[in-house]
């Protein structure tokens, strides 16, 4: 009996196993602890992506949209030298029939070759008739088409705002991206985007999206200012260009600012022809004759002159602009020659034009016939007013949209859903296999306040962040447990020359993902990064 005991008490068989027993338990809650951290690290990459896909496509949409108002921009200025184009074959024409063909008209009297003058005076007079003919119909065609574009602008920054704030416009970016993604409640507010009426734009909203719409007009130069806390009744400006289209005044600025930029615009890229005229002597729109003889010299000069000009409102009743083309002919003498100064003995003056004074009229000299059309004037357009003031805070005059995503991880939620990932160790949070064996000595008031309780392995997220923290509480119950967030941007970029400012003009928009501390919202930021409040100096300065 003694000799059997001895030998159990010296027989080690077995004691693997019972080790091995151990050692796999903890290999399975390591393996999978490591498998969760891993889907974890996973979801939260695949909601980072949701977050910066999201923020990208709304970039998008503002740098299409601001790359709109550039090309219709420049189709109105075409428009606009077009318009003068034609103005200045009007005026030509008219030079044309007063001069040459009042010149045929007698000389095609003379035998044997007054069929040729009679030809000339014939096709002069049809070339006067067509062009007149296509500036009645071009014009208010032309002028048409700007009012359409112009439209088309309003339009478009309408829908481009629209998707910015509300999340129903977003399109299904964040659901293709991480279905399990959603757009989280607003930090300060907590009202949900997809419940935000479009017509609290007017009000005083406090959400992420309703900044990020503001942001987008806020470089308009009609837009809202950040400083005002709302964007007001005409968000876009389109109630204030509009006054350019009915009465106005030059001397109000806001019309004024349009008025000399696109006419000034529309000037500066005129063909030489049409800006100041060249050609051939006698046909040409500019050209010069000079003779010196003993007694005196004379001197025959033929200019020409095309633009857009902006007349102050008291001008003959114009409160408008004016498409205006010249040919003159002036002739100056002046004793001897090259010593005593030139006085002007003859001026004459072959005018076209097409304004609100009547409509388009012509002059010669003195005579002015009003028959043809009326011409509105300056379409309105949009323009961008970018600022440099404090440009870490203002990101040099680019707008920026916040994307603010949360996913339910099976923290505590009101409202959540439950739990859909695996390897969460739901069984060894609930019931514990070793419980009551130790000591308790890990039983604090403390832990137990925490939630820890010894013997229990809580691998779940329900109290991530912390039990006791109200600011992780506040965070499980607003984002389900895990939460991303990016900050795209719209930036105007023309390859090696960064220094250009911003403009609607050139359509050279694109889109790209900025660091969210960049960000000028810092109401939401302080409630999403706490840190922020810290570094707070570094970014303070004007709001404009």
């Amino acid at each position: 009996m003694f000799r059997i005991l001895r030998r159990l008490r010296r027989d080690e068989r077995g004691q693997a196993m019972v080790l091995g027993v151990v050692v796999m338990l903890v290999l399975a809650v390591t393996v999978m602890t490591s498998v969760g951290i891993g889907h974890g690290v996973y979801q939260k990459i695949k909601l980072q992506d949701a977050a910066d896909a999201q923020a990208y496509s709304l970039a998008v949409k503002e740098a299409r949209a601001y790359n709109f108002l550039a090309y219709t921009n420049r189709a109105m200025i075409v428009h606009y030298s077009a318009m003068l184009t034609v103005m200045s074959y009007v005026s030509h024409a008219v030079y044309l029939d007063k001069t040459i063909g009042t010149a045929a008209k007698y000389l095609k009297l003379i035998p044997g070759i007054g069929t040729v003058f009679a030809a000339v005076e014939q096709a002069i007079k049809a070339w006067k008739v067509a062009v007149e003919t296509v500036s009645r119909l071009l014009i208010p065609i032309l002028t048409g088409l700007n009012i359409a574009l112009w439209l088309a602008q309003e339009a478009m920054l309408t829908g481009t705002m629209y998707d910015l704030y509300t999340s129903d416009g977003h399109g299904d970016v964040i659901g293709t991206t991480d279905p399990k993604a959603f757009v989280t409640e607003d930090m300060n507010s907590k009202q949900e985007f997809n419940k935000g009426p479009i017509t609290s734009v007017f009000s005083t909203p406090t959400n992420v999206n309703y900044s990020n719409a503001k942001n987008f007009l806020h470089i308009l130069d009609d837009g809202p200012l950040s400083s005002v806390p709302t964007m007001g009744v005409d968000p876009t400006g389109m109630l204030k260009r509009a006054k350019l289209v009915s009465n106005n005044k030059l001397s109000d600025p806001d019309m004024a600012k349009y008025r000399l930029l696109m006419g000034s615009l529309a000037n500066g890229v005129r063909r030489r022809w049409t800006a100041e005229g060249e050609g051939p002597f006698l046909i040409g729109r500019r050209w010069s004759f000079q003779l010196c003889v003993v007694i005196g010299e004379l001197r025959i000069r033929k200019t020409a002159d095309s633009q857009i000009k902006s007349f102050d409102e008291g001008f003959e009743n114009n409160r408008k602009d004016q498409l205006y083309a010249a040919d003159d002919i002036r002739i100056d003498v002046r004793p001897l020659c090259g010593i005593f100064g030139w006085k002007n003995v003859f001026q004459l003056r072959f005018r076209a034009a097409a304004d609100a004074r009547g409509g388009f009229h012509q002059e010669v000299g003195s005579n002015k016939s009003n028959n043809h059309h009326t011409w509105t004037g300056i379409t309105p357009f949009l323009t961008a007013d970018t600022s440099f003031i404090n440009p870490r805070q203002n990101h040099f005059g680019y707008p920026c949209n916040l994307v603010v995503l949360g996913k339910d991880m099976g923290a505590d939620r009101e409202g959540g859903k439950p739990s859909e990932l695996p390897f969460e160790l739901a069984n060894l949070r609930d019931n514990a296999f070793m419980e009551g064996a130790g000591e308790e000595e890990f039983n604090t008031a403390e832990n137990t306040e925490q939630g820890i309780q010894e013997s229990y392995l809580d691998m779940t997220w329900k109290y991530v962040g912390g039990k006791k923290d109200a600011y992780a509480a506040d965070f499980r119950e607003r984002t389900g447990g895990m939460m991303a967030m990016a900050v795209g941007r719209a930036i105007y970029h023309r390859p090696n020359t960064w220094k250009e400012e911003p403009n609607f003009f050139n359509p050279l928009w694109t889109a790209r993902l900025a660091p969210v501390k960049t960000h000028w919202d810092a109401d939401h930021l302080k409630w999403l990064v706490p840190a922020w409040e810290d570094s707070e100096w570094l970014l303070n300065g004007i709001n404009y």
